[in-house]
């Protein structure tokens, strides 16, 4: 399967919805599925511009699965903006977590500590980072 979009857009895709999109075409499922749950969240209206809505709505009535590379480039931007403000707060501090293990692992490995590769897939350390525990 080809996949379109912006590349920088792909890696933000929060962690329950990236396997969905990204092993196969966007399919009417997955859009019922986020747009229950931003309704059951109460951010459907909040989040998404009615044109936004409106275009989702429409895809879910007339199309069973996305060919169009444009239309999939829209509505993963539209899913992605969803995606966020459906993410938890312990999502958001895990996610800029990993971020600054990931960086803190690359900087001592710079530096010559071969074990510290390993700091990034440390959940705990993850945690500790992402609560601002350390540092």
């Amino acid at each position: 399967m080809r996949i379109v979009g912006f590349p920088e857009n792909r890696d933000k895709v929060p962690g329950f919805l990236s396997k969905k999109l990204l092993e196969g075409p966007i399919t009417r499922d997955v859009l019922v599925d986020m747009k229950t749950r931003g309704l059951r969240r109460r951010l459907w209206y909040s989040t998404l511009s009615r044109l936004e809505r409106g275009l989702v709505d429409l895809t879910i009535r007339w199309v069973d699965k996305v060919r169009s590379g444009r239309m999939t480039e829209t509505l993963m931007r539209i899913l992605l903006k969803l995606a966020k403000a459906l993410e938890t707060g312990i999502g958001r501090v895990l996610g800029r977590g990993r971020v600054l293990a990931a960086r803190a692992s690359e900087l001592a490995v710079g530096w010559g500590n071969e074990s510290a590769f390993y700091w990034r897939f440390e959940q705990a350390f993850c945690n500790a980072l992402g609560l601002r525990v350390l540092g």
